[in-house]
């Protein structure tokens, strides 16, 4: 269990738990898969490798690029129909047929039919 005040720098330096926790998660399996420590450290514990790895603002989440921003708006599109600007409900399905059109526009991409 984390002290309470390096629990508070790394959820100020991640910008919230689930960031923390996202953020924590990723560089774990990183480590876990054969990534070299950021940090100098004589510890084997992963948890305390990213720990300081974050304190030491050696790791960061990757900011979303424009196209991920995107996918959510898409799907908002299409679970409502209207100009409403409150926040639409978007399911699962939404998502999904989103998802299967942009895998449909990269396979035309990718493997263009002669018309």
């Amino acid at each position: 269990m984390l002290d309470v005040d390096i629990e508070d720098q790394l959820v100020e330096k991640t910008g919230g738990k689930l960031q923390l926790t996202a953020l924590m998660q990723k560089r774990m399996v990183e480590l876990k898969r054969g990534a070299r420590p950021l940090v100098e450290t004589t510890s084997t514990d992963l948890q305390e490798i990213v720990i300081q790895e974050i304190l030491q603002d050696k790791v960061v989440l990757a900011e979303l690029e424009e196209k991920e921003k995107d996918f959510l708006s898409e799907a908002r599109k299409l679970s409502g129909e209207g100009d409403s600007k409150e926040e639409r409900e978007v399911f699962g399905s939404d998502l999904k047929k989103v998802k299967e059109e942009r895998i449909k526009e990269l396979s035309e991409f990718l493997n263009p039919t002669s018309e």
